[in-house]
C-alpha cells in the first residue's frame, strides 16, 4: 500500500521537521496549512481552515491520505493556555478523524500534550500517570484523545494519541524561552531568567519527528508520551545556547522568580515509544547546534 500522509500544521515549526522527516524516509508527503504557502520537502501543499468543516471534507477527498499526523491548533503560545477557541478545536479535530475515515484513511497520530497530565509526580507514564490538566488547553488535548481513542472501532481507524513534552527547534514562535533567549543572546544584551533548576524533559524537533515518523511505520494505536526519557535543569537549556553563541555571561540567573507552584521536575517515561525501536538521536548540546545551524542558514 502506497504509503501518503497528509500533516496538519505543517507549517509551525514541529510540522516543518515532520515534514522533512517523512519525505526524507519516503513517504508522499502533503502539507496542510492554514493560510497559503509552500513547505519545504512536502510534494504538495494545499490550504485549509479546519475550523470550517466543509473546507476540511474537500481537503480530505482531494489528498485521500493513507495516514494523518495532526499537528494543528490554536497557534498563539500565549494564549493557548486559557483560550476558548480550544474548544473550537476539540470538535475540527473530531471532524478531521470522521472526514478521514471516511475517506478510507489507516492511521491517524493525534498531537496531544504532557499538560493533560498533573505534574505532581514524575516519570510521567501513559496509561497510569493521572491526567489532571490545569488549563483549558490541556482539557482540550486530553478529551479529544480520549474521544478519538474510545472512537477507533466505530472509525475503523488505528489512532495514536501522543502526548508532546517539552520540545525545541528552529523556528519556535516568539514567546518561547529558546526563541527569545537566542534574540537576546545576538543582540549582546542580558537575559534574565529564573534559578533555571527546575528540571524538564526536552526533545529536539528533529526528534520529535523521527519519532511520529517511527509511529506510523508501526501503525502504532494507542497513547504515547513523546520526550528523551530524561529530565535535565532548564539552565543547562539557557547556558548551552549561551556557550553556543560565544556568549556564556548573559543568561542572569535567579533575576526572575520561579512561577508558583511551579514542577520540581517533569519527565517522560517513553517505554511504549522505545519499544517502537525509537531512540532520540540528539542530545541537547547537538540539538542546539543544529538548531543554530539551520537558523544561520535561513531554512
Amino acid at each position: 500500500m502506497a504509503k501518503r500522509i497528509l500533516i496538519t500544521g505543517a507549517n509551525g515549526f514541529i510540522g516543518r521537521y515532520c515534514v522533512e522527516a517523512f519525505s526524507k524516509a519516503g513517504w508522499e508527503t502533503i502539507a496542510g496549512v492554514r493560510t497559503a504557502g509552500d513547505v519545504p520537502f512536502a510534494d504538495e501543499t494545499i490550504s485549509c481552515d479546519l475550523l470550517d468543516p466543509d473546507q476540511t471534507r474537500r481537503m480530505i477527498e482531494h489528498v485521500a491520505p493513507t495516514h494523518l499526523l495532526h499537528l494543528a491548533w490554536l497557534s498563539d503560545a500565549a494564549a493557548r493556555w486559557t483560550s476558548p477557541a480550544n474548544l473550537d478545536w476539540v470538535s475540527a479535530s473530531l471532524s478531521l478523524a470522521r472526514a478521514f475515515s471516511r475517506q478510507g484513511g489507516k492511521h491517524m497520530i493525534f498531537a496531544g500534550s504532557c499538560a493533560e497530565y498533573a505534574w505532581t509526580s514524575s516519570p510521567l507514564i501513559a496509561g497510569e500517570s493521572a491526567l489532571e490538566p490545569a488549563t483549558l488547553y490541556g482539557e482540550a488535548k486530553a478529551r479529544t484523545g480520549q474521544l478519538l481513542q474510545a472512537a477507533q472501532s466505530v472509525l475503523d481507524l488505528q489512532i495514536a494519541h501522543t502526548r508532546l513534552f517539552f520540545c525545541y527547534g528552529h523556528g519556535e514562535p516568539d514567546g518561547r524561552l529558546l526563541p527569545d533567549l537566542i534574540q537576546h543572546l545576538e543582540r549582546g544584551e542580558p537575559f534574565p531568567c529564573s534559578d533555571g533548576k527546575q528540571r524538564r524533559d526536552y526533545l529536539y524537533a528533529a526528534d520529535i519527528a523521527e519519532a511520529f515518523r517511527t509511529m506510523a511505520e508501526a501503525g502504532a494505536d494507542g497513547v504515547f508520551n513523546i520526550g528523551s526519557g530524561r529530565a535535565v535543569p532548564v539552565r543547562d537549556l539557557v547556558q548551552g545556547a549561551a556557550d553556543a553563541l560565544g556568549r556564556p555571561d548573559l543568561p542572569q540567573y535567579g533575576a526572575i522568580p520561579q512561577r508558583p507552584g511551579d514542577p520540581v521536575e517533569i519527565q517522560a517515561d517513553i517505554s511504549p515509544l522505545s519499544a517502537l525501536g525509537f531512540m532520540p538521536k540528539y542530545d541537547l548540546a547537538s540539538g542546539l547546534r543544529d538548531v543554530l545551524a539551520r537558523r544561520e542558514a535561513g531554512e
